[in-house]
Order: structure tokens, then sequence, then C-alpha cells
């Protein structure tokens, strides 16, 4: 007993530093924990829980998918959701001007309600089919992205229509 006291009077300020020490290194490594292995088991994280709220219907993907290949321009489409971004791939007909697959596409968007439309991203890639006898036509590939937080689809356009002079 009277060692432990010995030791206690001349390493006071270390054992105390050592507790502290001690203390701080337990502390970060349970916050460490927490913040990189949360305690979530989705790919997504928390991302996701706004889907739960509003979830995305199978039907309404459907609707997409049957309205666009209504559409006699039109020759392939394709519709999947993947966490909270839809993908709609569009294949028009070699003859489609660039515009006008705009404009088809950007139909895709009144077969979402409001509610959907500003939890969701839409993305969607339009192409044209070209075949071998047909490569007198330009063919262009597009990517049209909508965030649930904007308004209306924002285009990329890197396919420069060469203009008849």
């Amino acid at each position: 007993m009277q060692r432990a006291k010995k030791i206690w009077e001349e390493n006071k300020i270390l054992l105390i530093l050592a507790i502290i020490l001690i203390i701080c290194l337990v502390v970060l490594i349970g916050v460490a924990l927490k913040y990189f292995y949360g305690s979530s088991n989705s790919v997504y994280g928390n991302r996701l829980d706004i889907t739960e709220k509003i979830p995305m219907k199978e039907e309404t993907l459907n609707k997409v998918k049957t309205s666009l290949e209504e559409e006699e321009k039109i020759n392939l489409v394709k519709v999947d959701l993947k966490g909270k971004v839809v993908y709609i791939s569009i294949e028009f007909l070699n003859d489609t001007k660039m515009d006008d697959a705009k404009k088809l596409a950007t139909k895709a968007l009144d077969s979402f309600s409001e509610e959907e439309l500003s939890v969701y991203d839409i993305n969607i890639i339009i192409k044209s089919k070209i075949t071998k006898e047909d490569e007198k036509n330009k063919s262009y590939t597009l990517i049209g992205v909508k965030n649930a937080n904007g308004n209306g689809l924002v285009w990329n356009n890197y396919n420069i229509e060469e203009i008849d002079k």
C-alpha cells in the first residue's frame, strides 16, 4: 500500500494525464466508428430515406415507357430506377432531328407527378440509330438531366449541327 502511495505522490501529474489520454482515445475511437461505420445497411446510407415517404411506383415507370414507345420516331426505350435516379434511355430512328428528339424526350417528364419530380432525379440519354446504309445522316448522343431541386431538363450538346450554305 505504501508503495502505491509513493508511486502516486511521485507521478501524480503523469497518471492524471495518462487517464485523460485514455479517455480521449476511447471517445475518439467511438466517434470514428459511428462516423465511418454508420448503422445503415444500404449502399446509399440515409440518402434514400425520402424515397420511403414518396416511393416511385412501377406503374409510373411503365407509363413513361409506354408513352414514349407510342411515338413513331422512337425505336427503343429503356427505363430504370437506381437509388433516387430514374434513367431513361431512348433510341430514335436515324431521320429524327436532334431538336425533335429533345422535345419528344421532354414529354417523359409529363408522366411523373410533382411529388416524384421533387424527390427523384431524371437522367435521359438520347441516341440516334444509325445503320451502315444511312451513314450520310449524322448520328448524335445527348444527355438531359433534371435535378430534383431544379426546373426542367438541362441538356449537354457537343453535337454541332452543320449549317447548309
